[in-house]
Order: structure tokens, then sequence, then C-alpha cells
């Protein structure tokens, strides 16, 4: 069933104004025709992560070749109740906006993994998710544009400090690609982060032994290995 998401612009009495968002689903709407009304109440999953879900089954579905949106929704949230243990189906329409987060996060990775590509559209709307950037250090993809990518710092670590043998913990990472990354250093990481509204990680202790960043062995009484 075709969605479109909009804004509430005036309420009288049972009558609702609400700008839609441009969607090419909108050509299959007509006076008169039926339609239903799903708003966010604040405890719920929100439109905007409605929003998120979405652009991400939509990027699924094609790239698959399913071309069947609903029967990739279902696929995908039985996946997701497998691999989390849930195994009470949910609607995205009303379920908790805490498994609502879980589910993007869930299919951020996803489609990381599986390397479907995104749409520059798709990307505008996941873009700044937390779980996005978190991924993208994971797979090493590029935080803006999906390419692959190596690990840049928020703040800089210091002219003559080897990278590899600092202690990363409480350091802001992003993954970026090399075009980002000289991005970053051209226009400043302030400018640069609110032009693409990412946030960057925080390096935790867990996080420094994933991705292998400076001396992270020493929390594990190991042996630090130069090369």
């Amino acid at each position: 069933m075709p969605e479109a998401f909009g804004k509430v612009l005036r309420i009288n009495g049972s009558i609702v104004t609400i700008q839609v968002l441009k969607s090419d689903r909108m050509s299959y709407l007509t006076a008169g025709s039926d339609a239903g009304l799903i708003y966010d109440d604040g405890r719920h999953i929100s439109m905007v992560q409605r929003r998120k879900i979405f652009a991400m089954l939509h990027e699924i579905d094609e790239y698959f070749g399913n071309y069947l949106l609903g029967l990739t929704e279902y696929q995908m949230k039985q996946r997701f109740c497998s691999t989390t243990q849930n195994f009470d189906d949910f609607s995205l329409s009303n379920c908790s906006k805490s498994l609502a987060t879980g589910f993007i996060e869930f299919l951020i990775q996803f489609c990381l993994v599986e390397g479907v590509n995104f749409s520059t559209k798709s990307l505008d709307e996941i873009r700044g998710q937390y779980g996005w950037e978190r991924a993208c250090l994971d797979e090493r993809r590029c935080s803006i544009c999906g390419d692959h990518a190596d690990i840049a710092h928020v703040h800089a670590v210091g002219i003559g400090r080897n990278r590899n043998k600092i202690n990363h913990i409480g350091y802001q990472v992003m993954a970026l690609c090399r075009k980002h990354h000289t991005e970053q250093h051209t226009i400043g990481i302030w400018s640069f982060m609110d032009k693409y509204h990412i946030k960057g990680v925080r390096v935790t202790p867990e996080i420094a032994e994933r991705l292998r960043l400076g001396n992270w062995r020493v929390y594990h009484q190991e042996p630090i290995i130069t090369e």
C-alpha cells in the first residue's frame, strides 16, 4: 500500500489539512479516494523513524529484485525478529520508539553488509542516525556516501603523534572516504559536520578493540604489536 509523509498544517473539526512531502507514489492518489491517517503521538514510532525505515525498505526491495514492498517488509521484519530473538510480530504503524530504533539500526547494518546502494534521497533520510555512523565504522563505509572509508578523527590527534600507538578512548571518530576526508580538512570539521548532519562516534574501550584503534591491547594486557 503506497504511503506518504507530511506535516499537519491545519485542523478544523474533522477536516485535517496536511502538506505532503513530494513523493512519486502520490501520483496514485485521486480526489475522493479513501485515505488513512497515522500520526505521531510522541510515544510510538515517529514519522521520522517511519520515513527512514521505508526509505531503506525501498532500497532493499529494488536491490534484491522483489519489487513487492509488502513482501520485503515482511522478510526484513522476520529476519530482525529472528536476529534479536523477538518472536512477536510488530507493526510499523504503532510499535514503540525503541523497537523502531532497533529496527532502523538492524536495516542499516544489513544494507552495509549486503552492499545495498543508497540513493541520495535515502542517504539524506538516514544520515545523522547514530546507528548509521557506528555501522559505517564497523563496515569501513563512508558515512557520507557509502564508499570505502578510513577512520577520521573529529579532533586532530596532534602533529608528530602516532595514531597507531595513542589511547583513542574518548576521541570522536567517523568513517570517511578520501574525497570526504579531504573536504573535512578543507572546510573545517565543524562546518563539515553541520553540512552533513553527522556527529561522530565517541570511542569506548569496546569500540577501540573492535576497530583495533591505537593501543587498544593495553586494556587486555596483550603485547602491543608494532610494524
